[in-house]
């Protein structure tokens, strides 16, 4: 009887030391700076085979970017660590973030989805304390005004839509046993699509960098008169870098001008473009402002255009040639509806776009990634004006 009470305790001991935790997750905020976070329940050594967090935010809602992803590599030994917007390949232990994936819509929200797939040998196996929380991944967001975004870390109990998913070295599952338990301290719950229950965090008014008040690009005689507002101007901000286009896309650097450091939070600012006419005889010329921080975070105005002596419609294209995405930029003298067609020899379109045109420097993207090589019309039609040009479709 002794002996049968001694393997069964030597058992129980062997089942503690060896019991599998069980990751719960968080998200939070410092300035524009999101942090992903996991904390086990218990004392576990484990690997990650696939690790996913899904965000969603209101639409409308402030247009962002995301900038540089940093991973914690101390905790986390061999996750990739700057993995960008589609940077990151399945298997290749680099994150990966997309953006709007059809597969993951939910009507009023844009939807990102965070991934990182290991390697076919995991290597990011180490040994975490039980209810210490680890930061996983941080990113930027930015963006220009609105100046804040509201954020929602989601799961949803059907896995329908988007979730939580931590899987181990195995490919078992890593998560709480119940779905309120997948995230902490808090959280809250709606009713998602076909009775699925949504589980969130929410950080609300995350800041984007740098808040723009207003930027104009006014012509008097043969110059450009740029004037600009900031808000929220600090010690931290390094120069405002004033970049000018052609084309409307591609820009180029042709002045800097420093921060007054006065220590007030709003400031205004002026540049004066000389002699448009050495730069273009006619058409539009392009202007936006850049600012940088002396950490190297940027954000940029609004663009702007300036006409020369013309009046109406103007068009452009960058790149041409053009492997996936064409970049149309247009410029009205007034707002109207905007109608752009890419047409192949024959005469049959293969892509018509109906935008809403506003005054002045507008951007339309074309996906062209489906269409052969070879030569299209661009047709871009806005109120009575009708302007074509020859682009080519070159191989990926």
């Amino acid at each position: 009887m002794k002996k049968i009470f001694i393997i069964v305790l030597a058992l129980s001991a062997y089942s503690v030391c060896f019991a599998q935790g069980k990751f719960a997750a968080n998200f939070t905020n410092t300035g524009n700076v999101l942090t992903f976070k996991i904390r086990p329940d218990i004392a576990t050594s484990t690997g990650f085979s696939t690790i996913e967090f899904f965000v969603r935010y209101p639409d409308p809602s402030p247009a962002f970017s995301y900038g540089a992803v940093t991973v914690n590599t101390a905790a986390f030994p061999n996750m990739a660590g700057n993995g960008l917007v589609g940077g990151g390949a399945p298997g290749s232990g680099a994150w990966e973030i997309e953006r709007d994936n059809p597969a993951y819509t939910l009507a009023g929200f844009h939807v990102d989805h965070f991934i990182y797939t290991a390697p076919a040998i995991v290597t990011t196996a180490a040994a975490y304390t039980g209810g210490t929380e680890y930061p996983v991944l941080s990113v930027e967001l930015l963006g220009t005004p609105p100046d804040n975004i509201d954020l929602q870390f989601v799961s949803d109990d059907q896995e329908s839509t988007y979730y939580l998913a931590i899987t181990d070295q195995n490919g078992g599952d890593l998560r709480p046993a119940a779905i309120s338990d997948y995230f902490y301290p808090a959280f809250a719950t709606t009713p998602g699509p076909n009775g699925a229950s949504i589980y969130y965090l929410e950080l609300l008014d995350v800041p984007l960098p740098v808040k723009f008040l207003n930027f104009t690009a006014t012509k008097n005689n043969n110059a450009a008169l740029l004037n600009w507002a900031v808000e929220n101007e600090d010690a931290n901000t390094a120069r405002y870098e004033i970049e000018r286009s052609l084309s409307g896309v591609d820009f180029v650097k042709v002045a800097t001008v420093n921060p007054l450091n006065n220590g007030r939070s709003s400031n205004s600012y002026s540049f004066t473009q000389d002699n448009l006419s050495s730069i273009r005889s006619s058409g539009v010329i392009y202007f936006r402002i850049k600012q940088i921080d002396r950490d190297g975070k940027s954000v940029y105005t609004e663009i702007r255009s300036v006409r020369l002596n013309s009046r109406g419609l103007v068009v452009g294209v960058y790149p041409n040639p053009i492997k996936l995405t064409a970049n149309v930029s247009f410029d009205l003298a007034e707002a109207t509806d905007v109608l752009i067609k890419v047409i192949d020899a024959s005469g049959k379109q293969l892509i018509v776009s109906q935008v809403q045109g506003f005054k002045g420097a507008n951007l339309s993207k074309l996906n062209m990634a489906k269409l052969a090589t070879g030569s299209y019309t661009l047709s871009v039609h806005a109120g009575t004006e009708v302007k074509t040009m020859t682009i080519v479709k070159s191989e990926q």
